[in-house]
């Protein structure tokens, strides 16, 4: 598995995903028509007196919103959403699009009901792009339940993200290996290209991570007997992110484990997590986003219900 954590280039550019065909002779069992999903999930947040609004938005299928919740009565600023999808997951050749735009002192929290299904892809990726501008003293949490990649599936991931003065923003992502046949068949690739950028267009981090199923299949697998990763992203200036320590205090979690590495420029944290169950790592991913909540507003967040 190929993983970094780098500062910009010189260009400060960022290359989209590479595209991939299948292995020769392979035979698709679906057209190259039979599905291509172009679903967008877009939402503005606006601050609206000491509320946050969900301002302009755009959602067409696959993605499925209901209304936002207000769960958090000593943070009024922070609302919650609750990203859907109708399609029963990610196939073959989807190519989804999210846009997440938070105005001044604007606060949100976006994550999902359960996790997501990535399906035999069948030499064709499933692609989701995400772009996040953050205004001035903005708060974004997106915090998605795990992927569960089955036998075949292929997925790439591209985050777009770009912060002014004081905005935070927390990214987590997770995923597991399932083969409903239980043959122990591997997922055939993830590759995912975060870049993260200051109000100027520099690019403060990139983290780049492209794994193939192979690689975490059979005994000399580098995942040992853990079954979920999780790499989890929190950046924005030190006074309004949690430090050090209060980040190791969260070890006590069981069947998980992290490590903890200061982002380059010092923008903030990064951890990568190896846990025993889906549950184990929901907990680690409540505890942190708890952790940073309270760091940026003074108060812990109410549960989260799924």
């Amino acid at each position: 598995m190929n993983s970094i954590w780098r500062p910009a280039a010189s260009d400060g550019s960022l290359q989209p995903p590479l595209r991939q065909g299948g292995p020769a002779g392979h035979v698709p069992l679906q057209s190259k028509a039979a599905r291509r999903e172009n679903g967008r999930f877009e939402l503005d947040f606006v601050r609206d007196g000491k509320r946050t609004a969900v301002g302009r938005q755009f959602v067409s299928y696959p993605f499925h919103m209901t209304r936002p919740f207000r769960l958090d009565g000593t943070i009024p600023s922070l609302l919650t959403v609750y990203q859907q999808s109708s399609s029963g997951g990610l196939y073959r050749g989807d190519k989804l699009s999210s846009r997440y735009t938070a105005g001044r002192l604007a606060a949100a929290h976006v994550t999902t009901q359960a996790a997501t299904v990535v399906h035999d892809c069948y030499g064709e990726p499933a692609c989701q792009a995400t772009s996040i501008t953050l205004a001035e003293d903005s708060f974004l949490a997106l915090t998605p339940d795990p992927l569960v990649l089955f036998p075949g599936a292929a997925c790439e991931f591209a985050v777009d993200a770009r912060l002014e003065a004081g905005a935070v923003l927390m990214l987590s992502d997770a995923f597991a290996m399932h083969d409903p046949r239980g043959q122990s068949r591997p997922f055939a690739r993830l590759r995912s290209d975060v870049g993260i950028r200051d109000g100027a267009g520099r690019l403060m981090v990139r983290d780049c991570i492209e794994v193939e199923g192979n690689a975490l299949s059979g005994p000399a697998s580098p995942m040992g007997h853990w079954r979920l990763i999780a790499n989890i992203l929190i950046v924005g200036e030190a006074e309004r992110l949690p430090d050090r320590p209060a980040l190791e205090a969260l070890r006590g979690s069981s069947g998980v484990i992290f490590g903890v590495t200061q982002l380059p420029s010092a923008a903030g944290w990064g951890l990568r997590c190896l846990a025993s169950e889906a549950i184990s790592i929901r907990r680690l991913c409540d505890a942190l986003f708890s952790t940073v909540v309270r760091a940026a507003f003074g108060h812990a967040p109410a549960e989260r219900r799924k």
